[in-house]
């Protein structure tokens, strides 16, 4: 079964049609959240699908003032069997939207919102590697997914000696993308996710088209040929990755019979 780590299949992007048809493809995808009604809607969408599971916390962009209420939602979501990680949260210095002061804020809080219930994170690094491993390395626990990575070997390096696993997106099919091509070489076989990001980041040869789950399987297929490993085995290999990272996943779908099947 193929996996899709890390998509935002929400009502905000998609149709009720289009998120009936992509759940009933056999795919297994990881909805990330952004906001608290994005959290809770992945909370409700994992309940209705089998192949979906929830990753719920506050993107960057949408972090404001008022951090302590929306941890106080975060942490009884994530009570939720299906509710595997918390995220996406990091930080992003490409547009200024949220304060830097703010996006610290929220991504320490729930760093350690993620370790007191005891599950993985999603980090989202945009721009901002070393502010991001900083404040990972002043809250002590490196149990997590750098995401849609987008930096370079020395970057992908760090992570790695930090414990975290690392998720590449459509991004590697991008033609000026050589510095993610070079670092996806660097990370061990038993440390790697692949996504889409969709709605976003709509692989080659197919840009500008709405991405969707379905469309991992063109990161599959570069990833592979880059790592001069067959697709199948490498499906195996990230499909285990997914259950080792995202251990609470185990407790809802067998690890053996998803990895099994590619």
């Amino acid at each position: 079964m193929l996996i899709d780590s890390h998509a935002h299949i929400f009502s905000q992007y998609y149709s009720d049609k289009e998120i009936k048809e992509i759940f009933n493809k056999d795919i297994l995808i990881n909805l990330i959240a952004f906001d608290i009604d994005s959290a809770k809607e992945s909370i409700e969408l994992s309940k209705k699908y089998s192949n979906a599971f929830a990753t719920i916390g506050i993107h960057p962009y949408d972090a404001k003032d008022n951090c302590n209420r929306y941890l106080a939602i975060l942490e009884s979501l994530s009570k939720e069997k299906k509710a595997i990680a918390i995220g996406e949260i990091g930080l992003d210095y490409y547009r200024d939207i949220t304060p830097k002061n703010i996006q610290f804020e929220f991504f320490e809080n729930q760093i350690l919102l993620a370790k007191k219930v005891n599950l993985p994170f999603v980090v989202h690094s945009r721009m901002a590697f070393f502010d991001t491993v900083s404040i990972i390395d002043n809250v002590k626990y490196f149990r997590g997914i750098f995401h849609s990575f987008d930096y370079g070997k020395e970057e992908v390096k760090k992570v790695l000696d930090m414990g975290f696993f690392v998720s590449f997106s459509p991004m590697l099919t991008f033609k000026n993308k050589n510095n993610l091509r070079e670092a996806l070489r660097y990370v061990p076989l038993d440390r790697l996710l692949l996504e889409t990001d969709a709605p976003y980041l709509t692989p080659e040869p197919l840009r500008g088209r709405k991405n969707s789950p379905e469309f991992v399987r063109y990161v599959y297929d570069l990833a592979a040929s880059l790592l001069e490993i067959e697709k199948e085995a490498l499906t195996t290999k990230v499909c285990e990755n997914f259950f080792n990272i995202f251990e609470r996943a185990k407790e809802t779908l067998r690890k053996e019979v998803a990895c099994s099947k590619s």
